[in-house]
């Protein structure tokens, strides 16, 4: 099985024992509060033509996703798959009775912004506890007795990503007690809060080597349902085996909200 050696950055360990939650929001907090440790990222590919994956399990899955869309710069454009082509591959995928697309984000060689730049850091999308709204407001309705889930859909768009890909964490090896922290990802206490790992030797990483348009990982950010995969924390990194020069990664990444009866 193919594998890379790359420096993953993780949560200082020393946030575990504090209260108060680090900030993360700039090149200069993110040096601060992480640290490199170099791990070993396995490719995928294998494991997923055999269909040792599975989303509810090791929590992040390849899927085909092959898109009438011409041009993903265009937001309105972009916004007009969520229902025809994002949502029916997530409703196939996870079985859920509703799916609701929500944002989407694309990612260039030429960020605008800190949180607009590939991620250099392993995190969650969404903090340990859910807002007590946030579904009900999404919907226009509660949930009620039934579960839910969040997942991110990434792609690379306009080329292969050949370097800065994606790395997800499986989520069996995360220990969810030891393991995980909350963290300011601006630089506001109530701008806004998500998950981040701390480095644990028994964490596995994946990865799909030269993803292709047409090709999404997805994968979990957060599971109401016991006994399934929670969260699968995710960073680009940096490939030192691939040595030639390759054109900047481009990527769209979609948020989903799954609604299981």
């Amino acid at each position: 099985m193919n594998h890379v050696t790359a420096e993953v950055r993780y949560l200082n360990s020393e946030w575990k024992n504090r209260k108060e939650r680090p900030f993360i929001y700039s090149k200069s907090t993110r040096q601060e509060n992480t640290t490199k440790h170099e791990v070993e990222i396995t490719d995928a590919r294998e494991i997923a033509i055999d269909g040792d994956l599975d989303l509810d399990s090791n929590g992040f899955v390849l899927a085909e996703h092959k898109t009438k869309l011409s041009n993903f710069h265009d937001e309105m454009a972009v916004k007009g798959i969520y229902d025809t082509e994002i949502a029916p591959m997530l409703q196939q995928l996870t079985g859920a009775s509703l799916v609701k697309v929500v944002g989407h984000q694309i990612r260039t060689e030429d960020p605008k912004t800190f949180l607009g730049a590939y991620s250099r850091y392993l995190h969650c999308d969404y903090p340990l506890t859910p807002s007590e709204n946030r579904e009900t407001n999404l919907l226009g309705h509660s949930i009620e007795d039934r579960t839910y889930a969040w997942y991110n859909i990434w792609e690379p768009v306009d080329r292969p990503a050949m370097q800065n890909q994606l790395t997800v964490l499986d989520a069996r090896t995360l220990d969810l007690q030891e393991d995980i922290c909350e963290y300011n990802f601006t630089d506001k206490r109530d701008g806004g809060y998500a998950a981040i790992p701390v480095y644990n030797q028994n964490h596995r990483l994946y990865y799909f080597s030269n993803m292709q348009p047409g090709e999404a990982l997805v994968f979990k950010q957060f599971d109401s349902r016991p006994n399934k995969a929670f969260v699968c924390p995710h960073t680009a990194f940096y490939d030192p085996s691939v040595t030639l020069d390759h054109e900047g990664r481009r990527s769209v990444e979609f948020r989903a909200l799954c609604v299981f009866e």
